[in-house]
């Protein structure tokens, strides 16, 4: 199986990495021809985010046909060749598997929705209402009904877009359908999956309503969370597919909680690793990115409890976790929990030494590396229709006025992580000699691969450096994880040791100056081997800088 305690994994979103036929849209060739960047950065493996055929309202979440590549991203033989050249270089491509939907435009659900008495009705879920009311009151994950009409008083259901119905997982055919697309793919050479929404596909049978005492419509919750079949229906998918092929998996779970990381995830579970989404959706308010009653304000302390909770468990429950501060859902992680301005290079590598000295797998979202930002598109250049129906939920659901429902979207829009990445000072940053399909960030002629590659000072090489780190020190894979001074307010400092090393990990998560006192009992004779700063002694007593962070090494001697 791929190695994937040891690996470092980067995520590419396909449309915005690199353009190689001029039509402003990142493709797979774009992705072939960056291979020897991705190889020189020290990576391990690529999740490569969907390329499937799809009409692309959710850009690839919404797959029309699992067995085709989207004519904008090349052809099944692009996608052989990407395999064969990546594996070439050691690097493993993961495939986005979305199994709980597909797009509504898929010959299945065309043929379901035309024919009630087609044996492809039972492939997704349709259920009585009325003639003009929905068979319950579930609020979808985009802010609108969760139910689409099909005929008379027949409807669908949409957890996610009204363009991606649910697939019915209680029908056997649509689970073994799953299980030979993974075959498919693991046939190609793939190496794994990352599931998409893996935790939604089981749904409360009755389908009641949630709080039917309340007006209006209301999130599903433990409706469609975590229920009982989960675990037992990815299990078969598990010994159908990936498990006979020791491939790997690796589970998107909606507000994924410890207990549900366990019953998924580790020895003799269906998935080696989940992802948890405590850390990105912190300063939400309880509706997700786009409630925005706690301001978005993320105070140190809440970014340490969850840091503590989150390695505290995987090291209770013998679970493993890919660790990220961005991807393709969210904005940008530097001006959340960082600083996009006067502290953009020091606090990039304060996080970026952050997240790689986690228990758990690191994994890097295109152009973190180059510390990218958000550029906070204006409406005209939104692409996501999350977006445009959040925004409108925003108003009718929490009464927020519009032109301030529209400051709040550019503020949390995920098109700003979507942007294209930025590989010189060329035009377009030397994404596409055509248009590109959304506005690239305007400060890219000062911020791009080609200038950081000649900067040794620079984030890139900070993380090629951690990257070999990573590589290097077991203790930085497998080792514990222990916290050292808890109580302080903006200090993050804790140890990764096994029985031949010891690597204690001082992060100022704030952007101010700081105070440090270690335990006397921790100081031991170390090495520096990476800074955000310049490289000092590991003491007792530590004044940090502004995003200082360290990590240093202390070999144990065995006599």
């Amino acid at each position: 199986m791929f190695d994937y305690k040891h690996a470092v994994i980067y995520q590419i979103w396909p449309r915005s990495f690199q353009d190689s036929d001029r039509n402003g849209i990142g493709d797979l060739n774009g992705i072939r021809s960056r291979l020897d960047y991705l190889s020189d950065l020290g990576i391990d493996a690529i999740w490569l985010s969907p390329v499937y055929a799809s009409p692309n309202t959710d850009y690839g979440y919404d797959i029309s046909d699992y067995y085709a590549v989207n004519p904008e991203y090349g052809t099944m033989e692009d996608l052989k060749l990407l395999i064969r050249e990546a594996k070439e270089r050691h690097i493993a491509i993961l495939m986005d598997l979305v199994a709980n939907h597909t797009s509504t435009r898929h010959p299945w659900f065309q043929e379901a929705l035309k024919n009630p008495d087609s044996p492809y009705r039972d492939w997704y879920i349709f259920r009585k209402g009325t003639v003009s009311s929905p068979p319950n009151n579930w609020l979808s994950f985009f802010g609108v009904s969760a139910w689409q009409k099909a005929e008379d008083d027949m409807w669908y259901l949409t957890l996610y877009t009204e363009q991606q119905a649910d697939l019915n997982w209680r029908c056997p055919e649509v689970r073994k359908e799953i299980a030979k697309i993974v075959n498919f793919y693991l046939d190609l050479g793939v190496e794994g999956f990352r599931l998409d929404t893996i935790n939604t596909i089981d749904k409360d049978p009755n389908f009641p309503s949630q709080n039917p005492e309340k007006k209006g419509l209301q999130f599903p919750g433990n409706l469609v969370l975590d229920r009982p079949m989960v675990k037992q229906w990815l299990k078969e998918l598990e010994e159908e597919s990936w498990g006979r092929r020791d491939a790997f998996a690796l589970g998107e779970g909606v507000m994924t909680t410890e207990a549900s990381v366990k019953e998924y995830c580790g020895n003799g579970k269906p998935l080696q690793m989940m992802f948890q989404f405590d850390t990105v959706c912190l300063g939400y308010g309880e509706l997700g990115k786009y409630d925005p009653r706690k301001l978005y304000l993320i105070t140190n302390q809440q970014f340490k409890q969850v840091t503590r909770k989150w390695m505290t468990a995987q090291q209770r429950d013998h679970t493993w976790l890919g660790n990220y501060l961005s991807n393709h859902d969210h904005k940008r992680h530097l001006d959340r929990f960082g600083n996009d301005g006067k502290y953009r290079v020091r606090s990039a590598e304060m996080l970026a030494l952050y997240n790689f000295t986690l228990y758990g797998t690191p994994f890097i979202y295109q152009g973190e590396e180059i510390a990218m930002t958000n550029p906070k598109l204006k409406k005209q250049d939104w692409r996501d229709y999350e977006a445009f129906h959040s925004s409108k939920a925003m108003t009718e659901i929490l009464h927020i006025p519009p032109f301030l429902a529209e400051k709040i979207t550019s503020f949390v829009d995920r098109d700003n992580a979507r942007t294209p990445m930025q590989w010189s000072d060329q035009k377009n940053a030397g994404f596409t000699e055509g248009v590109p399909w959304i506005q690239v960030n305007p400060d890219y002629p000062a911020w791009n691969v080609k200038s950081e590659q000649a900067d040794p000072d620079s984030v890139l090489n900070f993380y090629q450096a951690l990257i070999r780190l990573h590589h290097e020190h077991e203790a930085l894979c497998t080792g514990s994880w222990r916290e050292l001074i808890p109580d302080h307010p903006h200090v993050l400092a804790y140890v990764r040791e096994n029985e031949e090393e010891r690597l204690t990990v001082i992060l100022n998560l704030s952007r101010h100056a700081q105070k440090a006192v270690l335990p006397e009992n921790e100081i031991v004779p170390s090495e520096d081997l990476l800074t955000s700063t310049v490289p000092r002694a590991l003491t007792a007593e530590m004044k940090l800088l502004p995003y200082e962070a360290h990590l240093f090494l202390h070999r144990k001697h065995h006599s």
